[in-house]
């Protein structure tokens, strides 16, 4: 396993990936900052704050971070490198998985980093059980999406999965922070992220709530994997829609 998410690192040198996982997350936590600056609003709640944009953020990002990953096979002969490599496909479906939730996390990583950095500058106080908790959300919180992306990027390319990407977050913001979301949010797994952190921050859940459903979220991610890998093992490699 550990050779083929080599490879898949290997296959992101000389396109735009690299430069979109470091940068972005920095140039996020560069304008959040800039905002604090010029807010009054938002005293000894500045983490919370940054968690919830970020995290809405990133649910929207993976739609087409997913589809500019699978860019380079799609150009190297219709996915060769995968569908007639000679290796399961199963497993090349799940370690993509983990290759993506790893992304995830570095991501996050970029972006909290300076973010910190600035807190303690500035002698804000960081209880280490929120960062914690909202890194967790933020990181195993939008996985249980990332076998859904990877569905819609190979077969639908950058349409579908911007598209659905696109529905999902409009959905997740008016599910998880407002009253509609009451009684049914955690129907949806796209939901989990946002409401979490909504109702942490408010008071509704405790840790071991947050914890459940992060539990719930990785639960489904595996057994999307599963249900998709399927699909990917008796893919022809034809593309139903063009961005």
């Amino acid at each position: 396993m550990i050779n083929i998410l080599k490879s898949y690192l290997i296959r992101t040198k000389r396109t735009p990936v690299r430069m979109v996982i470091i940068l972005c997350p920095l140039i996020f936590t560069g304008l959040f900052i800039v905002y604090l600056l010029s807010a009054t609003g938002l005293k000894e709640v500045e983490l919370a704050y940054f968690f919830g944009a970020y995290t809405i953020l990133a649910g929207f990002s993976v739609s087409f971070l997913i589809p500019m990953l699978y860019e380079s096979d799609k150009k190297a002969g219709n996915y060769a490198n995968d569908l007639r490599i000679g290796i399961c496909r199963k497993k090349l479906f799940f370690v993509r998985f983990i290759f993506i939730f790893i992304l995830l996390m570095a991501i996050e990583g970029i972006a909290i980093l300076p973010f910190i950095l600035f807190l303690h500058f500035y002698g804000i106080n960081i209880q280490i059980l929120d960062l914690t908790v909202y890194g967790m959300i933020g990181s195993v919180g939008l996985i249980s999406m990332v076998p859904v992306y990877q569905f819609l990027s190979l077969k639908f390319n950058y349409t579908g999965s911007i598209l659905a990407g696109t529905i999902f977050t409009l959905a997740a913001v008016l599910l998880g922070t407002t009253d509609l979301g009451t009684g049914i949010w955690y129907y949806f797994p796209f939901v989990y992220p946002i409401r979490l952190i909504y109702g942490y921050v408010s008071g509704l859940f405790n840790v071991d709530t947050v914890i459940f459903y992060l539990f719930i979220s990785l639960l489904l991610s595996f057994v999307s994997v599963g249900i998709f890998s399927f699909w990917y093992n008796s893919w022809d490699g034809i593309s139903e829609m063009e961005e």
